[in-house]
């Protein structure tokens, strides 16, 4: 039975002409949780911002809130250091991810108290000033925005802020009419691009690879799941 609603879940995904990605491990199909009010899907979606360039590219490396600590796990936070000052160039050299765990069984959604911070990845030096970035109380990740280098697409980036959403009054949907987001997490200017979860989903991880040479973010990937009351 848990096989045949894998399978089903995954032919819905392509059948909707959802983007996603077989081999990423945030893909992976579960039986649904036990929840009277929220469930959060089973399969998740992505969306992708790519430099084009694949020198020196680290293995992915990632945080996966709702597969690695549960269900109701959410990426709300984002922790970044600068580049070295001795780099000519400004970016991210290096980034945590905060899961903080929500209440599915509560019509609110709020928050539970239990929190994770993972590391994600490290450029060989980076400044000791770390920048926080976190989603605010009742509310729920639904993207990121990126700067980038130039101001077009980029080729590494620069900076991040989480963008987010609250429910509805009647506690049943997002209202993504109300959607905001946080400051940029260091001010760096540039080109923005938008990681965007689809409508009525929440960011539940991201992934993400380096130039292990130059230490900046060459692509990123945000992973969402749909919320679904």
């Amino acid at each position: 039975m848990r096989i045949a609603r894998s399978a089903f879940a995954l032919f819905a995904l392509f059948a909707a002409g959802c983007a996603v990605d077989a081999t990423d491990p945030d893909l992976a199909v579960d039986a649904p949780p036990l929840s009277e009010n929220w469930i959060v899907s089973t399969s998740a979606t992505i969306d992708t911002w790519n430099s084009g360039l694949n020198a020196n590219l680290s293995d992915w490396e990632s945080v996966h809130c709702n597969l690695d600590y549960g269900d109701g796990y959410m990426l709300t936070g984002v922790n970044v250091n600068q580049e070295n000052l001795s780099d000519p160039d400004a970016f991210l050299a290096r980034m945590t991810g905060e899961c903080w765990e929500f209440d599915l069984a509560d019509s609110a959604l709020p928050k539970t108290g239990s929190f994770v911070s993972i590391p994600i990845f490290a450029a060989t030096g980076f400044r000791s000033g770390v920048f926080q970035l976190s989603v605010t109380d009742d509310n729920y990740p639904t993207g990121l925005q990126l700067k980038v280098n130039g101001s077009g697409n980029g080729t590494y980036v620069k900076d991040v802020r989480i963008v987010y959403a609250p429910l509805n009054a009647t506690e049943t949907a997002l209202n993504l009419a109300a959607a905001s987001h946080t400051s940029w997490a260091i001010g760096y200017a540039g080109g923005t691009q938008s990681l965007s979860c689809p409508a009525q989903h929440v960011m539940t991880g991201l992934a993400l690879r380096h130039d292990e040479i130059e230490g900046k973010i060459r692509t990123l990937k945000i992973h969402c799941r749909e919320l679904q009351p």
